[in-house]
């Protein structure tokens, strides 16, 4: 929470979350907190779904055709895909705008593009980080409208709201400094609390798929402009948070048909294993239990670099305690009927997401004949 020239508290992030859970927050005003959460909850897994829809289009524009059911699922589950489905946070919104606006690029529509990037970076304005993967040369200028549409927006917020168009609040928070160094490049790589290698595994075999700089340019830059703040490492979530909206990218060269050989098994394995301990736990609520969520405090410190305070070791050893955190189980505990629903929604996404390969197979022939 931050304040504005008006005294009123504001949150120092884009509108364009708060506009997806506006729903969510009537419900919760209409019907209840629990109404508000379950339906919060749900509104993260359909853009979840639509995330790995728009992902499995851009693996099969990538390389040229669709991904199989398996290997497509091992993949965004070693990314953390599956793990930010049940959490909270508008990095699952802005994957997927960039992840959408990356492919429409890709596929020449420019116009789509910029429109889609422009609403990226109304839910976080770190999406800047595609805008190099956008461009086509005299093409680009497509692009303009719909960021300077969303730019313009932003403007306006921040000066109603901070009185300055380049003021969007974050200047009042001080993890959000400017802090050149390289601890912040080897925390998001490495370090057992927060590391890159560590929480999305699928990065290290994707590497050497790569061709080009177009879909890795985000993460690198992502890597390259969070390193330097000062608490780099994007506050409570599960692995390098902030990230986690060039993943997808990142990793749709690996999705490519054909055997992914001992590294990618090795990452495959891990992943899934990850996953289970995250679905299973309560990501947020292990990682502040284990120590405080300010970046001085050296609790946090130890939450960071000490592999014994590493949330994800303790997300392991909490696999078969209690029921599984997972949205379908947690909503049947305020309501079973809500339960009902949200797993059979939680299953239709999961056969969607099998199906997807057989979808696009089928349309490829048709269109063929």
């Amino acid at each position: 929470m931050v304040y504005g020239v008006d005294g009123q508290g504001y949150s120092p992030h884009g509108i364009g979350y708060s506009l997806l859970l506006a729903p969510a927050a009537l419900a919760g005003a209409a019907a209840g907190e629990a109404a508000g959460k379950i339906l919060a909850a749900f509104t993260c897994a359909v853009l979840s779904a639509a995330l790995f829809a728009v992902w499995f289009s851009l693996c099969t524009e990538v390389n040229g055709t669709a991904p199989g059911k398996w290997k497509s699922l091992l993949v965004a589950v070693g990314g953390m895909a599956a793990v930010y489905s049940k959490l909270p946070f508008d990095v699952t919104a802005a994957a997927l705008l960039c992840t959408a606006s990356l492919l429409s690029s890709m596929r020449g529509r420019d116009a789509a593009a910029g429109a889609l990037l422009g609403a990226a970076l109304l839910v976080r304005l770190d999406s800047i980080v595609f805008l190099p993967s956008l461009f086509a040369g005299r093409r680009s200028l497509r692009l303009v409208p719909g960021i300077a549409a969303a730019l313009l927006v932003i403007a306006a917020l921040n000066r109603f709201r901070f009185g300055s168009v380049f003021e969007d609040g974050h200047s009042q928070d001080p993890a959000m400094a400017f802090a050149p160094g390289a601890a912040g490049l080897v925390g998001l790589l490495a370090s057992s609390g927060k590391g890159l290698v560590w929480f999305a595994p699928m990065v290290l075999p994707a590497i050497p798929r790569h061709r080009g700089w177009r879909l890795a340019a985000p993460l690198l830059l992502g890597i390259a402009l969070h390193s330097q703040l000062y608490d780099w490492t994007g506050g409570t979530g599960w692995g390098p948070r902030f990230l986690f909206p060039a993943l997808p990218a990142f990793l749709a060269p690996l999705a490519a048909p054909g055997r992914g050989g001992l590294p990618f098994k090795a990452a495959a394995l891990w992943g899934v294993l990850l996953t289970l301990a995250a679905v299973w736990s309560n990501p947020c609520a292990v990682e502040r239990s284990l120590g405080a969520d300010s970046f001085d405090d050296p609790s946090r410190q130890a939450v960071i670099w000490s592999p014994a305070r590493s949330p994800l070791l303790h997300a392991l050893a909490e696999i078969g305690s209690g029921a599984p955190d997972i949205f379908c189980v947690t909503v049947s505990q305020e309501s079973r009927r809500a339960g009902a629903v949200a797993c059979a929604g939680q299953a239709a996404w999961v056969l969607g997401a099998l199906a997807l390969p057989a979808l696009s197979r089928s349309r490829k022939r048709n269109g063929r004949a």
